[in-house]
């Protein structure tokens, strides 16, 4: 049976994506994971066994800081990888998120692509997915489509925008009141690879979701992704447009943000986890780089990758002589001049 134009497009997603990570063709757009260094704490007066990796938030006690972000779900394809993902999950006590769910809730041969996630992990933690713009009777279907134990709405200007038939309106704060006021499990407000400012983590401590995902540059580019898809490179050029992960993070600190924070955007090793942390998150997630992993090298190479990561974190907490999450974040560390720039500016910027 033939599929849809739009499950052929979560299919293009997933292969110009991959080949991006493959060919290692990502962008640097702002200040990185490298331009922070930490300081090292000669006498740590601890050892790995007093390390608790475990962090609580979105009503759930995580033992690991990390998850599989968003990625896909859809298609023939990328239901089978939703699939190989969840367990994934369940064998590295990891949760997961699934790609956005809207086409599921218009085609209903694309359903089994994301309830294939909660058959495979039956107890894991699930993250549902739809666009900002859903309405709530919308946002319920998609939870009850995988059982989620959350939902992110996500955010996407800069995508729509490059995207041939994608949106041209954008008027999400109303809508998105009313999801986080009605919404059965908590909702997390995601962005999808542009980062946030400050100015949108102090929108956002209006609306008091349960968590904000910066979703911040440099991990997987949807403006690089939809101009490919289209065939028209120099039409609407935004590649290099947004704030990094490591920007966005900052940001919030500048607006004293109170709402939880999930760092995802190019983490692609545990020193990369331990800077968001860092940073102020409270969970962080890779999608991209874990995506890349199990098509190039499959579901045993992914496993053992986090695995790996897993094994790392007690050493580098140990390292930075911090023995949780929260005294992690007063570690010190140092800012490349770069960053500091950003700092100076953004600080001029909100006094």
């Amino acid at each position: 049976m033939s599929e849809s134009q739009q499950a052929h497009r979560k299919d293009e997603h997933l292969s110009l994506g991959v080949n991006i990570w493959r060919q290692n063709q990502r962008l640097q757009v702002g200040a990185g994971f490298n331009d922070i260094r930490w300081l090292p704490n000669t006498f740590p007066e601890m050892s790995i066994a007093d390390v608790n990796l475990s962090t609580t938030i979105l009503n759930h006690h995580f033992d690991w800081p990390f998850y599989i972000e968003a990625m896909t779900g859809g298609s023939h394809l990328t239901g089978r990888i939703n699939g190989q993902l969840a367990q994934i999950a369940k064998k590295t006590n990891l949760a997961m998120a699934v790609g956005s769910q809207s086409i599921a809730l218009k085609e209903s041969d694309a359903v089994p692509s994301f309830k294939i996630a909660r058959h495979n992990n039956p107890e894991g933690f699930l993250i549902a997915n739809l666009g900002a713009d859903h309405p709530i009777e919308n946002v319920r279907n998609a939870i009850d489509m995988i059982d989620a134990n959350a939902i992110e709405m996500h955010v996407n200007v800069g995508q729509e925008l490059v995207m041939a038939e994608g949106d041209r309106e954008f008027y999400w704060l109303e809508n998105l009141a009313t999801i986080i006021a009605k919404s059965p499990v908590p909702v997390i407000i995601k962005e999808v690879g542009f980062g946030m400012s400050d100015q949108a983590f102090e929108i956002i401590n209006q609306l008091g979701p349960a968590a904000v995902n910066v979703g911040g540059a440099n991990g997987t580019n949807f403006a690089v992704i939809e101009r490919r898809r289209n065939r028209q490179p120099d039409t609407f050029n935004i590649d290099q447009f947004g704030l990094s992960t490591v920007e966005s993070l900052l940001s919030a600190q500048l607006v004293a943000n109170q709402v939880p924070l999930v760092a995802t955007g190019g983490i692609q090793s545990a020193n990369d986890i331990v800077t968001s942390l860092m940073l102020g998150a409270s969970l962080t997630s890779s999608a991209g780089f874990m995506l890349a992993t199990l098509m190039d090298k499959g579901e045993t190479a992914l496993i053992q990758q986090i695995e790996d990561w897993q094994r790392a974190l007690p050493r580098l907490f140990t390292l930075l002589g911090a023995k949780n999450v929260a005294s992690l974040q007063t570690a010190q560390r140092l800012y490349s001049p770069t960053l500091q720039n950003f700092i100076n500016q953004r600080q001029s910027a909100t006094h």
